[in-house]
Formats: structure tokens, C-alpha cells, sequence
């Protein structure tokens, strides 16, 4: 940048160098110069996220200068690049008149959220007009939960309206009507002699642009609006040329066959008999974020080759589709020029054939050739959980892990009300997996029913139960690649509600340390956090979750002291009926009920 100029724009967000030559900053506070501070020696200056502070470099000589590293990578600098950026943030903060005093700069730096407490302390700080803060508070998730793959069923997409399809048929024919009317006044013979009919040409050619561009606003809009209007102008067309030369008609509706005709054949029938392309892709892509890179490394070339066979075959369907179609429609051109022989109206029939032509061939283009263009639905979209709740009752249950053995369950019974804290305990063997199983209906009794809230588990669907019963594991763990999608796996849980928890449980550190935070894969904050912290992360899921009937087993693994009473302070407090596998009598009090299970 040459001397005199100022910058157009810095990217914020960014650590930036000044290599060659001197400069000045310049400090804008709500459309107002606060300041200017001249580059540091070393070049280095940092530009923060910030709504209210905007930041120029103002060149004093011939100056080079680039964008060198986020914010959010600076607490990965060794201690020695973080001091080095200490002194040009205080300038920077003293030229915009921010008062830095109470910030422990050294430490500041080194932590995980540099980035998001810096821009949001000073923002605070030039709002308010106060000294910068150390203690805001960032919170760790958006007031609103992050959009995950499994919410594709509530976006609102595009409709299919019948009476927008209608209203685009008429304005089809009224294009039509207008083109046939234009043919008819160009061949007239007084064409050349009054400028009437060069006004009705004219005329119903803005009258077909019209058309055409609500056409295209509805298209915007609704689905199948464009196959719909070259549809029906085709159509009328061809019910035009039926009157008048049928066997021009005839023709181009054999030619519309054979398109139609290796559609079916080509798009319909074998594309969708291949492979799905993303298989493999998918299956590697869940392995990368379940396991990391090194456990799959031996599987990637030999995916990678599925995949590009996969593709090149539907390449090649796709391609030979489109050869033939393009064919059909180069040899169907000889049927306008036929039609400008005739004898009576051949600028009429000639424009028809022509029209009709262009009209089949935008038809073909318009239809699709991937079997894949519509989104996959999710498994949420089809399952959603029921509002289960009220008394849960085992009445004359009799169970046997294998037929002809001795029963694990003879005559079983229990009842509890509805809002229950039951504490149960057992003995090692007893069962106690068989029993949640039985309540989520993966497993059946040999006699005897299980009720909730007055209802036989036996007449609800099993994928359903296991939506609807609240655990530390939910189904579509397997399902999703991201942070954000596991903790926000249900849309009903609450964004403040799930922060608490993670805070109270000590399990935040992880999600913070991750440079993308809730866009980071799944498996870096599995493998950073470990059995015992994916517990953690677990439980404040768990106890996040909307619903009226909860089971914990094994949850108490790496909590300490403060983690263990926060979590049975939630359980006491929950509404619903609530199981909890308690062997060391730690809601011994709290519970409501206790249920010891044995052998017997």
C-alpha cells in the first residue's frame, strides 16, 4: 500500500504484521476517531472481534502487510510470541481509551477463551465505559442450541402448492396463445403495410416476457413450478399442431417418447441400482470422528477406490443419458424445417415446431438426473419421543435368559406413583440391565406385562421406547460427527439448561479447549476427555433432556464430591419418574422409594 492510503478494511478476528515500511493505526469508536497509535516495532497488531471498535492502517511510507493468525489460536503460542503481543494490546487499549488495569494479561493469553472473552470484555468495556473485565462470563453454548443434522425435518423448504401449479399452467397458455398470435400476425399479409399488426407482435411478445418472469418468481418459491409451466405450453402446443398438421404433431411427440423413454431407462432404472456414492464415504467419515485418523488409516485407499468406481459409473449413466437425449432433439430440427414447406401457414407451423422443440429440451434439462438430490431425512425426523410419564408398574413378570432354564424373574412385581425417586439396588447378576430392557421393550416377558402411566410397553414400538426413556446413551449417538449435534442430539433441550450442567459437572474445559468448539468432531473431544470426563459430558446431557421417565445406571464414574451432589440435587428437583441404580447408598434419603432386587 503506498503512502497516504488507508485501508479499506481490516479483517477482525485477526493477528496482523506490517513487514515493509511505517504505518500508523488509526481507532474508530462509533464513526468517531478515539486515537491512533503508531504499528509496533515488531509489525505485530491484533484486530478483535468487536461491534464497537473499528480499527484502519494508515500508511506513512510504501508498506506491505498480511493477515497472519486467528485470535483463537494465539493461547497456542509459546510463552514467549504471548508476552510479545502484551504490550501492543495495551497501546492499542490505551489509544482507544479502554483501561486495561485490572487484566492479568500473562494469563489472560494463555487460555482457551482468549478469543471470545477479549471481544466481548472490551465491548463491554467501551459500552459501559468501564474498565475492562477479567471475570465476563462467556457462555460456553449460544442462547440458541446450534442447528445439528437431525433438525433438517424443521427447516422450512420450499412447498408444492396445486392452486401456484394452476395459476403457472394458465400463465403457460396465456405464453402460448401470445406466441401464436405473434406467428399469425407476422405472416399476415398487411404485416408489411400497417404498423397494427407489428403492435400485436410486439404486443405478445412483452405479453410472453411477463409470463415468463412470474414464471420464474414463483420458481423462487415453489417446487415443480418450472417442470410445470414448459409441461403444460408443451402440451398446449402440441394440441395446437394436432388441428392443424397432425403428423408434425405426431412427430415431436415420438421424440418426446424416446427422451421419456431413455429417462426411465438410464436415470430411473440403473442409476438407482448402483452403490450409494456415500457409503463408504460416510462409514470413514463416522470412523474419523468416533476414533481418530490412525485407527482407519488401512481402510482409506480401498474406500476412496469404491467411491471413485461408484462415481465414474454414474458418470458414464449420466453421460449416456444426455448424448441420446441431445440426439433425439438434433434430429427432431428437421421437423420445423418440414413445417416452413407447407403451403398454407408455414411461419405459423414452422415457429409452433420450433417452440415446441425449445420447450422439450428445456423439459429434459429441467428433470433431474441424480437419484441423491433430495436431502436424506434423519432418523429424528420419523422418531419422535413420547410424552411418557406418570406410574410405572412389573406385574406378574416371568423371565428367562434361556429357554428351559431356571427363571431370572418368577412373578415379579412392582409399583410405583407417578414423580417417584426410586433407588435401586441389587445384587451382582440380578439383573438389572433385564429390567431396563424390559421397560424399554427390548426384551419380552414369558408372562406378564410392564405398564407406564397405565399403558402396555408391549403395544409401543421399541425404537420409540428407546427415544422416549431418558439414559446416559441415546440412539443416534452413532449417528453424529460433531459436538454440537451429540450434546443438542434432541431440539428440546435447552442451550442455558445444558451450559449449567456442563458447568457444575466440570465438563466444559473440554468443549473449550477444542479450537471449533461445538463444530469440532465428535471423536477429538472423546479422545480428549477420556471414559471418565465422556461420563461427565454424558450426565449433563442426561439431565438436560425434556422428559418424564429417566433411568441412570453407571453414572457415577469420574465425579467427584461437589459433581455427585449436584447430580442427585437434579434428581430430587426433576419431576417424573425417575430409576436410579444406587449401590452405595448415596439417595438413600433423598429416595422415595427404595427397590432392592435379588436373585430370589
Amino acid at each position: 500500500m503506498s503512502a497516504g492510503k488507508v485501508s479499506a478494511g481490516l479483517a477482525r478476528d485477526r493477528l496482523w504484521q506490517v513487514k515493509e515500511g511505517s504505518a500508523y493505526l488509526r481507532l474508530i469508536i462509533e464513526d468517531q476517531e478515539a486515537g491512533t497509535m503508531p504499528v509496533p516495532e515488531s509489525g505485530w497488531f491484533l484486530v478483535p472481534e468487536s461491534e464497537f471498535l473499528r480499527i484502519q492502517l494508515v500508511a506513512e511510507t510504501q508498506i506491505s502487510f498480511e493477515s497472519r493468525l486467528p485470535l483463537a489460536l494465539i493461547p497456542r503460542l509459546g510463552d514467549l510470541g504471548r508476552n510479545q503481543l502484551i504490550r501492543p494490546i495495551r497501546q492499542m487499549l490505551a489509544a482507544a481509551g479502554v483501561d486495561d488495569s485490572l487484566i492479568d494479561w500473562i494469563v489472560k493469553l494463555s487460555q482457551p477463551s482468549f478469543r471470545s472473552w477479549f471481544g466481548e470484555s472490551l465491548d463491554y468495556a467501551i459500552q459501559r465505559k468501564q474498565p475492562m473485565s477479567p471475570d465476563i462470563e462467556i457462555p460456553l453454548i449460544a442462547d440458541h442450541a446450534p442447528r445439528t443434522a437431525f433438525e433438517d425435518g424443521s427447516v422450512i423448504e420450499e412447498r408444492r402448492d396445486m392452486w401456484v401449479l394452476c395459476v403457472v399452467a394458465l400463465l403457460s397458455m396465456v405464453s402460448v396463445s401470445s406466441w401464436l398470435a405473434a406467428l399469425v400476425a407476422i405472416e399476415a399479409s398487411g404485416f408489411s403495410l400497417s404498423y397494427s399488426y407489428s403492435a400485436v407482435a410486439v404486443g405478445s411478445v412483452g405479453l410472453i416476457a411477463g409470463s415468463v418472469w412470474a414464471i420464474n418468481q414463483l420458481d423462487s418459491r415453489f417446487l415443480d413450478v418450472r417442470p410445470a409451466g414448459l409441461a403444460a405450453s408443451l402440451a398446449m402446443i402440441i394440441l395446437i399442431l394436432l388441428f392443424e398438421a397432425p403428423v408434425l404433431a405426431l412427430s415431436i411427440i415420438f421424440s418426446g417418447s424416446l427422451i421419456a423413454g431413455s429417462y426411465w431407462v438410464y436415470v430411473q432404472k440403473l442409476l438407482p441400482e448402483l452403490p450409494a456414492i456415500d457409503q463408504p464415504m460416510s462409514w470413514l467419515s463416522m470412523r474419523l470422528a468416533r476414533d481418530g485418523v490412525p485407527s482407519v488409516r488401512e481402510r482409506v485407499l480401498e474406500v476412496w477406490d469404491q467411491a471413485s468406481q461408484w462415481v465414474i459409473a454414474r458418470i458414464e449413466l449420466v453421460a449416456e443419458y444426455s448424448r441420446f437425449s441431445r440426439s433425439v432433439i438434433s434430429a427432431s430440427l428437421v421437423i420445423p424445417a418440414i413445417a416452413s414447406t407447407d403451403q398454407s401457414r408455414p411461419i405459423v407451423l414452422a415457429g409452433l415446431a420450433l417452440a415446441a422443440l425449445i420447450l422439450l429440451e428445456r423439459l429434459r434439462a429441467a428433470m433431474p438426473v441424480s437419484v441423491e438430490t433430495e436431502p436424506k431425512i434423519q432418523p429424528t425426523s420419523k422418531v419422535r419421543p413420547l410424552a411418557l410419564g406418570g406410574e410405572v408398574e412389573y406385574d406378574g413378570i416371568v423371565y428367562r435368559r434361556h429357554a428351559g432354564g431356571a427363571p431370572l424373574f418368577d412373578q415379579l412385581n412392582f409399583h410405583c406413583a407417578d414423580n417417584s425417586l426410586v433407588r435401586i439396588t441389587s445384587a451382582e447378576g440380578a439383573g438389572l440391565s433385564t429390567l431396563k430392557h424390559l421397560l424399554t421393550r427390548q426384551v419380552s416377558p414369558e408372562r406378564g406385562l410392564v405398564r407406564v402411566g397405565g399403558v402396555d410397553v408391549a403395544r409401543l414400538d421399541p425404537e420409540v421406547l428407546a427415544y422416549s426413556v431418558i439414559m446416559l446413551d441415546h440412539p443416534l449417538d452413532s449417528e453424529v460427527s460433531t459436538v454440537g449435534e451429540w450434546l443438542f442430539i434432541e431440539s428440546g433441550i435447552d442451550p442455558s439448561t445444558l451450559e449449567m450442567h456442563l458447568q457444575r459437572l466440570r465438563a466444559s474445559y473440554w468443549i473449550e479447549s477444542l479450537p471449533d468448539r461445538l463444530n469440532a468432531p465428535l471423536g477429538a473431544l472423546w479422545s480428549m476427555s477420556g471414559p471418565l470426563g465422556l461420563n461427565r459430558l454424558k450426565l449433563a446431557r442426561a439431565l438436560s433432556r425434556p422428559g418424564q421417565l429417566m433411568w441412570l445406571d453407571h453414572w457415577l464414574v469420574g465425579l467427584d464430591p461437589s459433581a455427585r451432589a449436584h447430580v442427585i440435587r437434579s434428581l430430587v428437583e426433576r419431576s417424573g419418574t425417575r430409576f436410579v441404580v444406587d449401590r452405595n447408598e448415596l439417595l438413600k434419603r433423598e429416595a422415595s422409594i427404595h427397590w432392592e432386587l435379588t436373585n430370589a
